[in-house]
């Protein structure tokens, strides 16, 4: 049995932390914290379908008790000024910003526009993405809990590149996320009156999330690759749909290269590779972990086109945290993941 910390709770991804992590199964004890806790106060306050559930509070300081387990929902520069107080408890931490997800202080400073405090967890860190890590990630006491846009754009290419069947010159991903993949910090674009109704590409050139995308298809390919990777705002609260386009190099049917995703990610129990002339969509993934991901061929230009749904919140973000956790501490890498999901 675990005991776990949740640091940044009030936010989407703390809140939806604290969902699962009260339902699970290997979880015997959670302190939940976030700064604007000004005295107790119960988690159906910042997520109100958990009202009547569950008595548990949110505090606003670290009591000092040891953990096993201690994630970060918190903004960029948080973890890398206060992971190592954690760690030398002995604890492991899950880190959900950009902190660590790339392996180069460089790189971080040039993408996110801070300097990191303590590059040695660039080092330590291991990505979190278990269909390509799962073995790392059992070992590990820093884990980099990917973004949701990388998450379903990483493992939507991850088999042509680890196979080579597609150019890795032109790797472009189009993909839209709804309104709660940016947090509870609002500017103009986030309000009702704005985004309802609307759509619309933002960051289209630069958006911090490409180097860990690159990072992680460069590692599959052996070589280095840049993408092409456009974020879009969607007028709902939760979900991805990344739609991403490249082009064959060698002469294969879709029969082929659906066998390919298929063997691929069979032994992974969140991915599901849908049959053919099946869509990927959002709604069938909405409160879940799964991630779907639906291929297609166009012959008459040698065009791969894959779709890939996931909930930005769980698979995105923390129900992967959770499925990292797992690992970490040798529980069932499913373990209370597999509950139907609970809105927003």
């Amino acid at each position: 049995m675990a005991r776990v910390k949740v640091i940044g709770v009030a936010g989407y991804s703390g809140s939806e932390l604290a969902r699962l992590l009260i339902q699970h199964p290997n979880v015997e004890s959670i302190l939940l914290i976030d700064r604007r806790a000004e005295e107790p106060t119960p988690i159906w306050k910042y997520r109100a379908n958990l009202r009547g559930t569950t008595d548990q509070m949110v505090v606003g300081k670290d009591d000092g008790s040891k953990a096993d387990a201690v994630f970060f929902a918190t903004p960029d520069g948080v973890t890398m000024n206060h992971a190592k107080e954690h760690l030398d408890t002995g604890a492991k931490v899950i880190d959900f910003s950009g902190d660590t997800r790339l392996r180069s202080a460089e790189i971080h400073q040039k993408w996110y526009g801070i300097e990191h405090a303590s590059p040695n967890l660039l080092q330590e860190a291991v990505y979190g993405l278990p269909e390509l890590h799962r073995e790392e990630l059992r070992k590990a006491n820093v884990i980099a809990n990917p973004g949701c846009y990388p998450t379903a754009t990483i493992l939507g290419f991850a088999p042509m590149v680890k196979k080579g069947w597609i150019d890795t010159s032109f790797l472009v991903a189009d993909v839209k996320s709804g309104v709660s993949g940016a947090g509870k910090h609002l500017n103009t674009r986030m309000h009702f009156a704005e985004c309802e109704a609307n759509f619309n590409a933002y960051k289209v050139v630069g958006h911090k999330h490409t180097p860990e995308i690159e990072q992680e298809l460069s590692l599959l390919a052996g070589e280095d690759l840049t993408v092409n990777f456009i974020p879009h705002l969607l007028p709902v609260t939760r979900g991805i749909l990344a739609t991403l386009y490249s082009t064959l190099t060698e002469d294969l049917s879709i029969d082929q290269i659906q066998a390919e995703y298929e063997s691929f990610y069979e032994s992974h129990p969140f991915v599901r590779v849908l049959p053919q002339g099946e869509e990927a969509c959002l709604k069938a993934v909405q409160g879940s972990n799964f991630l779907d991901i639906s291929v297609h061929v166009d012959s008459r230009n040698s065009r791969l086109i894959v779709t890939v749904t996931e909930d930005n919140l769980v698979k995105g973000a923390s129900g992967q945290a959770v499925q990292n956790m797992n690992l970490a501490l040798g529980f069932e890498e499913t373990a209370g993941l597999m509950q139907p999901g609970l809105w927003l």
